[in-house]
């Protein structure tokens, strides 16, 4: 007895390559929409920059004209006065977008601790001194006056 592959009679072609292409088509949108939005991004990342730039040239334009007033003999208190605002430095990132790390990569000393035992210590460093040296903090000339 032959076996053959044959695919149901209650399905036929079109119907399959119909499911087929919505099924696509389904998809497809996905893939449109994640390309819409990378555009996007790239577009706005560009327009950042552009913004950027343009607020460099504004602020060393403030500068150089706040540096001609002053050499043209308005003092920074007059100009603060009048109120003219003092130009960011220029080069320099606001307070706003610099970043800061929170974590230390290596532990802190503790003032006073100098003959303890710690963590970076051996236990046999804890009680010896350096020979011939003073074990009680000696003055410096610029203390005495």
């Amino acid at each position: 007895m032959s076996i053959s592959a044959s695919v149901s009679p209650a399905v036929d072609k079109d119907t399959a390559l119909a499911h087929a292409r919505a099924a696509i088509e389904n998809r497809t949108k996905y893939i449109e929409s994640l390309f819409d939005a990378a555009q996007a991004s790239a577009d706005a990342r560009e327009k950042v920059a552009d913004a950027t730039r343009a607020a460099e040239r504004a602020n060393a334009e403030h500068a150089a004209a706040y540096k001609e007033a002053i050499e043209a003999g308005w003092t920074a208190a007059e100009l603060t006065a009048l109120p003219l605002p003092a130009p960011a430095p220029v080069g320099k990132k606001s307070p706003k977008t610099s970043r800061r790390t929170t974590g230390r990569s290596t532990p802190r000393r503790r003032v006073g601790a100098e003959n303890t035992a710690g963590p970076d210590r051996r236990p046999d460093d804890a009680s010896s001194t350096t020979p011939g040296t003073p074990s009680e903090p000696q003055p410096s000339p610029a203390d005495a006056h």
